[in-house]
């Protein structure tokens, strides 16, 4: 005869998401959510890849065609901006599907663009989805992570991109001389707008914010499908044990001692995504430029991608085990292979090498900029903090395209350009650091205020 169970009072969302009981559903939204990542990263590079080809059919100049970069990386700050931060007032499921759809159709529509203008028109509205999805993405998969690796569930997420991003180089060069540079954005707009319409049915809402909004019907029904096993009752109530805030959550990244912080981690992202939106847009071009063959240039981009993998991979489990300090560690690397190309000659290993080495160190450490951005703030500004972390980034995401553009008009050597490439990654290298030495700062003042309240009730 069975034994019913005994109705629980509470969930204590924290302790449970920890429970090995909740591993089988967090695998499935990263499996999810990894599929999504995979998406962002192809239709984030296919413009680079196509655009030799749009340069040439189109008739326009290289610098003429950075604005168009420029474009779609001020959409993405613009998506970020203005739809990143509302995941925090009506939830991640619906900007992450909306976002996915909005990239999805502007893609499509990219193939009929009739010159430069409307070019840079579709390919910003298809940013702004991306800006909008990609926040509440990484915010949802953290509300669901274990609290011990958060970090590790972030950068196994940017897997899905740096794979993404890396086959579409794969696909550009197998699609482009079959059918023209219109046929990647038709797959580019397909594999959006079906991920949608499976998401639409199968992504779970954040239970945590569901708590923190009073919709504890909603959340109970969620982890009813989550931990079958739990005896959840109609008076369960869920519990988060942390805060929650009224009011605009934008205000709140720069309160409570926080307005240091989020200056030093925004300034590392611009720095940082600078030197590498320039790498990842321009590199086969100027590698090209420099008598390097394409066929060459284009497998140094792949390789620099495919590399970047594993720095994305490293970045999560050494900010874990060593904290702030080991992703400034991590991009200052970066900072001598990027120069380091301007010297390769026609030395093929080398140029892999060092293009493997720039991918591993640069893009293992923007992956470490969104991880810091989706993990040091708490849930009720944490697609705001990730989103508008995301945001003042594009200014780096836009300025690195057009500078790029820029460096190429002057015909400077390639030493020259791959030096002034590498300066902005020094300086987040920089100001990621100063934002460790603050944080250890903080976290030991934190210590001996507790000590000393300790040592006051123990006199008293």
């Amino acid at each position: 005869m069975a034994v019913a169970m005994e109705t629980r009072d509470s969930v204590d969302l924290g302790a449970l998401m920890d429970e090995a009981g909740s591993f089988r559903f967090q695998l499935r939204l990263l499996l999810l959510l990894g599929c999504f990542m995979f998406v962002e990263g192809y239709d984030m590079q296919v413009l680079a890849y196509a655009a030799p080809a749009m340069i040439k059919t189109m008739h326009v100049s290289k610098a003429a065609f950075g604005v168009v970069f420029g474009g779609a990386m001020a959409g993405v700050m613009i998506g970020a901006l203005l739809l990143g931060t509302l995941g925090d007032t009506y939830g991640r499921k619906l900007l992450v599907i909306g976002g996915l759809s909005l990239f999805g159709i502007f893609n499509f529509m990219t193939i009929a663009a009739p010159d430069m203008t409307m070019l840079m028109v579709l390919r910003t509205i298809a940013g702004i989805g991306l800006g909008g999805a990609v926040p509440n993405a990484i915010a949802l998969m953290v509300d669901y992570a274990p609290t011990r690796r958060r970090a590790v569930a972030v950068c196994l997420l940017y897997i899905g991109y740096n794979i993404g991003a890396a086959l579409g180089g794969v696909i550009a060069a197998r699609m482009i001389p079959a059918w023209g540079w219109q046929s990647v954005f038709v797959l580019g707009g397909i594999m959006p707008l079906g991920l949608a319409a499976v998401l639409a049915l199968v992504l779970p809402e954040s239970v945590r914010f569901l708590s923190l909004r009073g919709r504890q019907a909603a959340a109970r029904a969620l982890l009813a499908r989550m931990r079958p096993d739990l005896a959840l009752g109609p008076d369960t109530r869920i519990l988060v044990t942390e805060e929650a805030r009224q009011g605009v959550p934008v205000r709140h990244l720069f309160t409570e001692g926080r307005a240091l912080m989020s200056a030093l981690l925004r300034l590392g992202a611009i720095g940082t995504i600078m030197t590498e939106h320039f790498m990842t847009s321009w590199l086969p071009m100027v590698l090209t430029a420099g008598g390097i063959g394409l066929a060459k240039a284009v497998t140094a981009s792949a390789v620099m991608l495919t590399v970047g993998t594993f720095g994305s991979i490293a970045i999560g489990f050494a900010i874990e085990r060593f904290g702030i300090v080991a992703l400034a560690v991590l991009v200052v690397l970066g900072v001598p292979s990027v120069v380091a190309l301007g010297h390769v000659g026609g030395d093929e290993g080398l140029l892999m090498v060092l293009a493997g080495a720039a991918g591993f160190f640069l893009i293992g450490g923007l992956t470490g900029m969104n991880i810091l951005a989706s993990t040091i703030y708490p849930t009720y500004m944490r697609s705001t903090g990730a989103g508008w972390a995301n945001a003042m980034s594009r200014i780096g995401a836009i300025v690195g395209p057009v500078l790029g553009g820029v460096l190429l008009s002057f015909d400077l050597s390639l030493q020259a350009i791959f030096a002034t490439a590498a300066i902005p990654a020094a300086i987040g290298a920089l100001a990621i650091f100063v934002l460790s030495r603050l944080r250890v700062a903080n976290e030991q003042r934190a210590v001996r205020a507790v000590q000393g309240t300790s040592r006051l009730q123990a006199q008293g």
